[in-house]
């Protein structure tokens, strides 16, 4: 459905060989990783998710196979009929190590779960998505005119590997997006523009401003609990606060009134006990505005 007829043709014909998997990272995880599907899949419905052991061959072209992974029912179905009703709803099991959202996943495997309905002659399936992060289901119907479509494609395909007739690259046949969620032109939005305007009015300032902090942090002392600036006026100082596992944060203020009764005052690490120390102390000890370092 993609298009890439011919490089599948000679793989079909003989001609060359399928592309070696074994080395695939993504490939290899999607097998590890497989079996703890159904136990997410349950977990989410509630309802058992068994093992697809069989192959399924089309009743009217047996060069037409599926290989599901899973099979589950549907909820009214289980409700009727699930303790003695075969299941009624194929999941198929991918892993995802991208950035992919659900909708786009749903997307790029749209044909091959229109192929397993089609063949299987069911009428549900869902995608079980597992990522690092979580785990997700997206429902997937059966869409007749796609499976219409699909059904024509495979066949004109076919018939040049049955008739051994080298073909050329059709235009790809685009899946429908199970994007659910709009996108939104809010030019007409008067309070909304006018907040993005100002936002990019001043972003060379944020950006001024998230460098400022950075290299703040980078000039707190490394044994330091709490580093300040207490301001000419009250409320015009700032601080840094390092916590437990070593992570800075910048609160503007005053610091703590118990921190205050500790506090003393910066020195630049130098070894030089001179009231005129060189100029490469100096420079070295740190005093002055610090350096501008970029990484």
């Amino acid at each position: 459905m993609a298009g890439d007829w011919l490089s599948l043709w000679r793989e079909k014909t003989g001609r060359s060989a399928p592309a070696d998997l074994d080395l695939v990272a993504a490939v290899q995880i999607g097998i590890a990783t497989e079996h703890l599907h159904p136990r997410f899949v349950e977990k989410a419905t509630g309802l058992p998710c068994v093992p697809a052991e069989r192959t399924w061959v089309h009743p009217e072209h047996d060069w037409m196979v599926a290989h599901p992974d899973f099979l589950t029912w549907d909820l009214l179905t289980w409700e009727d009929d699930g303790e003695t009703g075969a299941p009624d709803t194929l999941v198929e099991a991918k892993f995802s190590g991208g950035f992919q959202t659900d909708a786009e996943l749903a997307q790029r495997y749209h044909w091959q779960v229109q192929h397993q309905l089609v063949v299987t002659g069911l009428d549900r399936a869902m995608l079980s998505i597992l990522r690092p992060t979580g785990h997700a289901l997206v429902r997937v119907p059966r869409r007749d005119a796609d499976c219409g479509r699909l059904m024509e494609t495979l066949a004109a395909f076919w018939w040049h590997v049955a008739n051994d007739v080298e073909p050329g690259d059709p235009l790809p046949a685009e899946a429908p997006t199970y994007e659910t969620r709009r996108v939104v032109d809010m030019a007409r939005h008067n309070r909304f523009a006018a907040l993005a305007a100002e936002l990019v009015d001043r972003r060379a300032a944020a950006l001024a401003l998230r460098e400022a902090e950075a290299a703040l942090k980078a000039l707190m002392p490394a044994d330091a609990r709490i580093a300040f600036v207490a301001g000419e006026e009250p409320g015009r100082g700032l601080y840094l606060a390092r916590d437990r596992e070593g992570r800075l944060s910048l609160r503007y203020g005053a610091p703590p009134r118990r921190a205050l009764d500790t506090a003393e005052p910066w020195q630049p690490a130098t070894a030089d006990p001179s009231p005129d120390p060189s100029l490469d102390a100096v420079l070295s000890g740190g005093w002055g505005e610090g350096r501008d370092e970029r990484f």
